[in-house]
This record gives structure tokens, sequence and C-alpha cells, in this order.
């Protein structure tokens, strides 16, 4: 098995926070999106949630990650892909017409339409989604970042990536070559699962668990990405809560305020009677919380959005 370490600055001063049984997340998988990770999970009974001491990256170890039929499954979850969010909007403020843009894991290219740089090259490997962009006429490309970045090596004043970091397998080696792409001066802009949300707070979460994601970022671990890549952090902007989340929040927040009135310690993983009982009765109060307006004003949303300077 490869040595534990961190996956974003290699250090080995690592805590395990949690032991998983990948037997309930292959479950969670099944019962609640219909699709089947049994592969990814031959022979490993359990997973570690670890956490660097050094940079406060969160990952899962061993590392397992899906592939590209896992990925096509998952495009028929309602609200998987957005063509407009948070991050495009925050992260369109900070483009301008004299920009070449370059975005990684692109998709289909959706952050076009609130952008309008001199230039935008897109790389991704979903073959549907590089069809819908170059059909548009929009310049997508299927390659590797790290190869692109080999060829072209301070070509871009803006690279960015929305929600794609935490499925990475080298997080390390992916930000090494966005910033290799980067102008001096030039931006790096990200977003990420918010891991200073309420999101962290959800049992059974399985969609923030392998093999769909790899990692959890944050807030503290992006100033540790600024010393490792040579970068200036500029800002941090949290995503308010979105409308199609509301109830989901009431329910995370509701379930974990019972649980701790009952003396039940967190843990990502439950299963059982009253897990399922104590779940089930926090769907309804959520839903009828939202039926009566109960407001969520100034609550953090799932998404986060760091901009960073080359130096």
């Amino acid at each position: 098995m490869i040595e534990n370490k961190c996956l974003l600055c290699e250090s080995k001063n690592i805590t395990t926070v949690e032991e998983l049984d990948t037997k309930i997340i292959t479950d969670l998988y099944q019962s609640r999106a219909n699709i089947n990770v049994k592969q990814s999970f031959i022979n490993i009974p359990t997973i570690s949630l670890c956490e660097c001491n050094s940079c406060k990256l969160r990952y899962y170890y061993p590392l397992i990650l899906g592939d590209g039929h896992f990925y096509e499954q998952l495009q028929d979850y309602e609200g998987y892909y957005l063509e407009e969010k948070y991050d495009y909007l925050e992260a369109a403020k900070f483009i301008t017409s004299s920009d070449d843009v370059l975005e990684v894991g692109c998709g289909a290219a959706f952050f076009t339409n609130f952008i309008k740089p001199k230039s935008y090259t897109g790389i991704e490997f979903n073959d549907k989604a590089i069809k819908i962009a170059q059909s548009k006429n929009i310049n997508v490309q299927k390659e590797f970042l790290e190869v692109h970045a080999k060829k072209n090596a301070e070509k871009y004043d803006v690279v960015c990536f929305f929600q794609v970091l935490e499925h990475v397998e080298n997080p390390k080696t992916f930000l090494e070559s966005a910033v290799k792409c980067l102008k001096k001066g030039g931006k790096l802009i990200l977003a990420v699962p918010a891991e200073d949300s309420f999101i962290t707070q959800n049992v059974n979460f399985y969609l923030n668990m392998p093999p769909h994601h790899a990692t959890r970022w944050y807030d503290s671990t992006f100033s540790s990405i600024a010393t490792i890549f040579g970068l200036e952090l500029s800002k941090i902007s949290h995503e308010p809560l979105h409308k199609m989340h509301e109830e989901f929040y009431q329910k995370v927040i509701l379930f974990q305020k019972i649980r701790k009135t009952l003396g039940m310690p967190f843990k990502s993983l439950e299963k059982g009677f009253l897990h399922t009982f104590l779940y089930g009765m926090t769907t309804i109060i959520a839903k009828m919380r939202i039926m009566v307006g109960s407001k969520t004003k100034n609550v953090v949303g799932q998404s986060v959005v760091a901009v960073y300077q080359k130096i």
C-alpha cells in the first residue's frame, strides 16, 4: 500500500479522524443514487478520513477515485451539473476582456456564458461535454492539465477550475501544473466544497466520500496553497446558502441538534433503526420549516471560492 502522507504538502504528520466502513458507503451510493461502486472497494473493508497537521488538508486513505463510467452515471443526478452557479458569478468578477483564460475540467464550458475574455481554452475528459462545447465553437480540448502545462507555460492570465480539485488524484501536481500555466501576476481561481460549512455535519453524506471526493478543504488550507506554490491569496468568498439546498441545510442542522440532545457523538456514517427513525423525523420537520418560511439568512452555503495571484 502507498505510504500515508499528505496529498498537498507531503507531510507525514497525520491524524486519523475517523475510520469508515466501505460497505455502508457502497450501500448509500446504491440506495440513494442507484450507482454501484462495489468494484471500487474490493478487499478494502475500511478507509480512513485523515487530516494533515501541517496544512490541515483532509483526505481519504487509501486513495479511491471513480472512473469515467462512475461520472457518466452521476450526470443523471439532479442538480449535479448547474449551468449557473455562485462559483461562476464570483470568478467572473476577476476576469477582464484582455485576459487569456484556461478552465480545467470545464465540462460543457458553461462558464463562458459569464465572461468575455480575450481568449478562452477549456480542457475536459467527458466526451459528451466536449461535443456540446465544440458544437458552440468553444475551444475545448481533451487533455491532461500536466501535459497542457508543458506546452503552455506562462501562457494564461487566468487559470480556473470549479469543483474539480476535490476529485483529483494528486492535488500537489495538479496545482503545480496550474501555476505553471500562469503568467507572472496572473490569477488562479478555484472553487471547492466548503469544509467550513454545514456539510461537514451531515451524516451519510456519501457524495463527499470516495469514489466521488478524495479531499476536503478548510479555508485554512488555502493559505498553505499560497505558501507551497508561490502565490498570494487575494480573496476567499463563501457562497450564500442556495435556495435548492435550504431543506438540506435544515435537515442537517436539526438532525445534529437532536443527536446532541440524546448524547450521540458525531459519526460520518451511521445505520440502524434509531438513525433511520431520527433521519425520517428530521426530514419531515425540515419540510415543514421550509413551508412556513423558516429563515436561513446569512447561512454559508456549500461552495467556497479562493482567488490567488502568482508572485
